[in-house]
């Protein structure tokens, strides 16, 4: 990068931090807004005391806790259950949440591999540091890697949601010895991520919390209010589909019942990278790891064509589609998670999938015609949306007659979701 260029890329890095920061102080003046109408409506109330976890959380099924202490002087929290003697899955929770999401996955996944569900640094019972700078992503990578190597482990399997996925695709690229096989779940590449955020003023408003909880104070005093209301709404379309009991909710409740709780899971968003790509910036290597990605088919925040643009930045990935948002399929659509996750850790890594894969190089030709493939995808889409809104009759056919020769390309050349 030369002088003119770097000297660039300063100055947009230094404009893009301050619309981050005007975002986030309007977000931030909405929230406190509504939170002082509802208090003056009486409709903010104060978090129940909780002295006693909820049976859920104790339950004997879900395996042993243990804690572990990192040479960091973090001490962390993990549930192991299984054959300790088995392969070994770790679990990686999103934010805000802490090993109990697993709950539908342990007892499933621990009666073929030795499952460590963690509690990232500050959630759950782990160590929670003070400052924001001790949640960055390099930093919670280097604990999960050292939480395999203490545990006498050459190498994992990976499963990760949220959040824990960006520390999925770090340890990837940055401990690769470490990592047998990568599970994500509603979780791109950090790459597209920033990509697609930075593109539209529309995708700052969809990812509008990212800006907001970058603000001190305000978002654990929002989260917490009206018993943590946080909570409620976050698992609203949960309890709406009946995939979440009262004794769950109150297990989360239980967990955050104090404003502090909420500062470490906070902490995880607020490292979160939403810097603008630029031009000069290399494009990331590709990852070797076999890798499955399930996202949700209608999530507004990150659409289902961020999978597959992530798909060209891994040598051999799986995307599978499953119902609704998709960043807590886990729980909601655990049957079909769990048999996705089952089968693809499993399975031998470098299986044939085609005829195109009879050599190691046909790899990369798999995954640029995978890749190109979801391009086509993608535009066909979004040129049929753009025809539906100014015709109509003539859509409906072209749109099915283009889907349909993508499903016909796709089933010739043996790709279809696996690239």
């Amino acid at each position: 990068m030369g002088w003119t260029a770097a000297v660039k890329w300063w100055v947009l890095a230094c404009l893009h931090t301050c619309l981050e920061w005007v975002l986030a102080v309007v977000f931030g003046t909405v929230v406190l807004t509504r939170l002082v109408f509802a208090f003056m409506r009486g409709a903010v109330r104060d978090p129940r005391v909780r002295d006693a976890p909820p049976p859920c959380l104790e339950h004997p099924d879900l395996g042993r806790h243990k804690f572990l202490k990192l040479q960091q002087n973090v001490k962390l929290h993990y549930v192991e259950a299984g054959n300790p003697e088995a392969q070994l899955v770790v679990m990686l929770h999103g934010a805000p949440d802490f090993w109990f999401t697993w709950r539908k996955q342990i007892t499933t996944l621990s009666l073929d591999f030795c499952v460590v569900a963690l509690d990232l640094r500050g959630c759950g019972d782990s160590d929670a540091p003070s400052r924001s700078s001790q949640y960055a992503t390099p930093i919670v990578a280097r604990d999960v890697a050292s939480l395999i190597t203490v545990l006498g482990r050459d190498k994992a399997h990976l499963v990760c949601a949220g959040q824990g996925g960006q520390v999925g695709w770090y340890l990837s690229y940055h401990y690769p010895q470490l990592v047998s096989k990568m599970v994500l779940i509603h979780a791109p590449h950090p790459y597209v991520i920033r990509q697609y955020i930075n593109t539209r003023w529309a995708n700052y408003l969809k990812s509008w919390y990212l800006y907001f909880v970058r603000l001190p104070y305000v978002p654990e005093l929002a989260a917490h209010v009206s018993d943590n209301g946080m909570i409620d709404q976050m698992f609203s379309p949960l309890v709406a589909a009946k995939a979440i009991t009262e004794d769950e909710i109150e297990a989360y409740k239980f967990t955050f019942s104090r404003r502090e709780d909420w500062r470490g899971p906070l902490n995880h968003l607020r490292q979160m990278d939403l810097s603008k790509v630029v031009k000069e910036e290399p494009l990331p290597d590709v990852i070797t790891k076999p890798t499955l990605l399930l996202m949700g088919e209608a999530d507004p925040a990150l659409p289902m064509d961020l999978a597959y643009r992530s798909a060209e930045y891994v040598e051999r990935i799986t995307v599978r589609q499953v119902k609704g948002r998709g960043h807590l399929a886990h729980v909601s659509q655990a049957p079909q998670v769990n048999e996705a996750i089952g089968e693809f850790l499993r399975e031998m890594p470098w299986r044939p999938l085609s005829p195109l894969e009879e050599k190691s190089s046909s790899s990369l030709v798999r995954r640029v015609m995978g890749a190109s493939l979801a391009a086509v995808t993608s535009t066909v889409n979004k040129t049929t949306g753009a025809l539906e809104m100014t015709t109509r009759g003539l859509p409906i056919g072209f749109k099915t007659m283009a889907q349909g020769s993508i499903k016909l390309a796709e089933s010739k050349l043996g790709l279809e979701y696996d690239y």
